[in-house]
């Protein structure tokens, strides 16, 4: 069987492929392809709202070393998860894994990367500025968090993967994303009991502006619900304000706003690509000259994040009139707020309930523009059973079934292999059933960013050690000729594949979520003429 995705005016192309196998069980593959840049179509529906993402797309680069020795601990620390603290001192190693980089993210179905057209440095913005209220009396700090291994207790040397940044404003102006500010509105000292071990992250910001100088944005109302900001969370469990800044002074000081948007934590993606765990370094004083001392790591959450369209942040079409960035606001602060002065919002606000306690994620790009599909590649997938393990006088899994481009292809990379349907031998409760399906590019452009999901038919379990301990997927990564069998771990750490338990959210591109788990693989780009596979093991029930 051979799908190929259509060029419709949809950049992200879903393909159900619906295949009978064995006693009646049904496998289903679907595919997102992203394909190319280019202009606004007006056959896309208006957004109008707030979208979840559902995928980040991300590289990873080498970290550039650096440290922090002997570095005092913020106080008070969490002495359970740093045992030598508040006592002593710690080693901060920075770059000592990778910075993952954020290229692009797929929401409501619509990939959408940084608009350099409209904002030449990766969208993003010119000023990130955060506005304190100097007369509060509260603590000026910074919180900023790095991803690291995830071990506890932490003794010695905290090893952080990302580079280090020199503060919250240069984090923010960035596209790495494993690091980040830590519960940014929070202004209530907080500590955790027993009273020597706590998270005290009360840091005096108010406003957070992302600030576009000059003639600001001027995006056509026909283009608003295409182009807009992206905003990324640890966790995606907090509340938050947004408004669009339509003037500024000469100063890049907001005068105006567009109405104030409040979010809740539900409007939160579904992403589960990246997970991190993170230790938190806090700077005591704006002062200090070093970025602080560990002091608290929390547990590992998912990146998850928000699509606003500009249309989503104004009361009606402006004609193209300029937007000059956005602003952040905790969640309590409402319309009955100046959002011009910061200095009369609340200064009690809390992380506890989620007003305060936004964990922004740094490097979301300031702006984004969705991407429109253009006819460059054309990519195919070929499912197939390839072996069962129980049953004996097995079949020949060696053969080709079916014909077409795509298969031709496949065989030609001696790919391909494999039966739609067996009806003799007959399975038995705890057989085994191996999956393969088949990519095959068999036009002259590149399909980019295609991310398979199959869920596991109904009937059928996942076989979690398959091909390993943990290790559930099996794959041939895009190339031609085949390049040699890689395997994939269950879990969302890192590599190109992963396992969605039973019961679990799914991405919305994979479709009617049929509550028996799926198999998401991203393959990347696919070239002319590149072949690769995907395989996976089950059990009967």
């Amino acid at each position: 069987m051979t799908v190929t995705p259509q060029t419709e005016n949809s950049n992200a192309v879903k393909i159900p492929v619906h295949t009978s196998h064995l006693i009646g069980l049904i496998g289903c593959v679907v595919l997102t392809l992203a394909i190319g840049l280019g202009g606004a179509s007006p056959a896309w529906a208006q957004l109008a709202a707030p979208r979840g993402v559902d995928i980040l797309i991300t590289s990873d680069q080498p970290g550039a070393r650096s440290s922090l020795p002997g570095a005092i601990y913020a106080t008070p620390c969490d002495n359970i998860t740093f045992p030598d603290c508040p006592a002593g001192n710690i080693n901060v190693e920075f770059g000592t894994g990778v910075n993952r980089v954020l290229q692009a993210v797929i929401a409501g179905g619509s990939r959408f990367e940084p608009a350099r057209e409209l904002l030449p440095s990766d969208g993003l913005p010119d000023e990130v500025v955060f506005r304190r209220n100097a007369g509060a009396g509260l603590p000026e700090r910074e919180s900023l968090f790095y991803e690291y291994d995830g071990s506890s207790p932490v003794t010695g040397t905290l090893n952080l993967f990302p580079n280090a940044a020199a503060g919250i404003v240069e984090a923010m102006r960035s596209t790495i994303i494993n690091r980040g500010i830590d519960d940014v509105f929070n202004n209530t000292n907080k500590v955790v009991p027993p009273a020597t071990n706590g998270d005290e992250t009360s840091n005096n910001i108010q406003r957070v502006d992302y600030i576009v100088r000059g003639s600001g944005i001027q995006v056509p109302p026909a283009q608003q619900d295409d182009v807009g900001f992206l905003i990324l969370e640890r966790g995606g469990n907090d509340d938050f304000g947004i408004a669009a800044i339509t003037a500024i002074d000469g100063f890049g000081t907001p005068t105006a706003y567009g109405p104030l948007v409040r979010i809740d934590r539900g409007l939160w993606g579904s992403s589960t690509d990246v997970r991190i765990s993170t230790g938190v370094l806090r700077r005591d004083s704006l002062a200090q000259a070093n970025p602080g001392a560990a002091f608290l790591v929390p547990s590992p959450q998912f990146i998850q994040g928000i699509f606003f369209p500009i249309s989503s942040l104004l009361s009606t079409p402006q004609n193209a009139a300029p937007i000059f960035g956005y602003s952040l606001f905790a969640a309590d602060v409402d319309d009955t707020f100046n959002l011009t002065q910061p200095n009369t919002f609340p200064t009690t606000t809390t992380s506890d309930n989620g007003s305060g306690g936004l964990d922004l994620i740094a490097g979301g790009f300031g702006l984004v523009r969705r991407a429109t599909l253009t006819p460059t590649g054309s990519l195919s997938l070929v499912k197939r059973i390839t072996n069962l393990f129980g049953p004996a006088d097995l079949p020949n899994f060696n053969q080709f079934v079916g014909d077409g481009e795509a298969l031709t292809l496949l065989r030609n990379n001696n790919l391909g292999q494999g039966l739609d349907v067996i009806t003799d031998p007959a399975v038995q409760a705890g057989d085994g059933i191996e999956y393969t399906v088949y990519l095959a590019n068999s036009s002259t452009g590149t399909a980019a960013n295609a991310v398979v999901c199959d869920q596991i038919p109904v009937g059928l379990t996942f076989d979690p050690n398959g091909f390993g301990p943990g290790i559930g997927i099996q794959a041939i990564a895009a190339s031609s000729p085949p390049g040699p069998l890689i395997t994939f771990t269950n879990a969302d750490d890192g590599d190109a594949g992963r396992f969605i338990a039973p019961g679990a959210a799914l991405p919305s591109f994979c479709g009617t979520n049929q509550g028996n788990g799926a198999v998401v693989v991203n393959a990347g780009d696919v070239a002319a003429n590149q072949v690769g596979l995907i395989r996976f093991r089950t059990t009967v029930n």
